[in-house]
């Protein structure tokens, strides 16, 4: 039975602060979002935490070791720079960015013809990830707020990321798999 979403955004679990601030841009909200750090920790509020019942929605980048928990899921659309999984048992989805985060990142911007040296961040991928990782330490980070406002404004691909997410506040547990692949 589906609770009350008045906090839907409760059921919505990013990895990282890019992830965070990302959804809340594409969701259009400065509602808390419930962030875990690192993908295990989001992995766990599927299997063990307060989701494991309840519909939710993840979103992760494609790491160099494969998610065990994927293996209970579909992939059920494929847009290149994003997988969106679904649990082949239960309400939870997961949109996963490939390929991963550093690198999509530059993908994106390259996508939008825009260098990322404009947003003083490095091109290096191996930088790029060391300043996410420990340098972006807060949703309020300036620099992380404005690319990911021209990502999210500029890019089709994240438009398409963007109609899929909404779609799921809007419909949650009445969602249909095949409206979802056509958003």
């Amino acid at each position: 039975m589906p609770e009350n979403f008045e906090k839907w955004y409760k059921h919505f679990v990013p990895e990282c602060y890019f992830d965070t601030v990302l959804i809340k841009m594409l969701l259009e909200t400065d509602k808390n979002v419930l962030h875990k750090k690192g993908c295990n920790n989001v992995i766990n509020e599927l299997r063990k935490g307060t989701l494991r019942d309840s519909f939710a929605v993840a979103i992760i980048d494609k790491d160099k070791k494969e998610i065990d928990y994927l293996k209970d899921c579909n992939v059920i659309s494929d847009e290149g720079c994003f997988l969106l999984w679904k649990h082949m048992n239960k309400p939870h989805f997961i949109f996963q960015l490939v390929p991963p985060l550093e690198k999509w990142i530059i993908f994106i911007l390259e996508e939008i013809k825009i260098d990322i040296a404009s947003f003083d961040l490095p091109a290096n991928y191996k930088e790029l990830k060391r300043v996410i990782k420990f340098e972006i330490d807060s949703e309020r980070n300036e620099k992380l707020k404005r690319l990911i406002s021209t990502i999210v404004s500029e890019s089709e691909s994240v438009k398409k990321l963007k109609r899929s997410l909404i779609y799921l506040k809007v419909k949650n547990y009445q969602f249909d798999v095949n409206e979802l692949k056509n958003v």
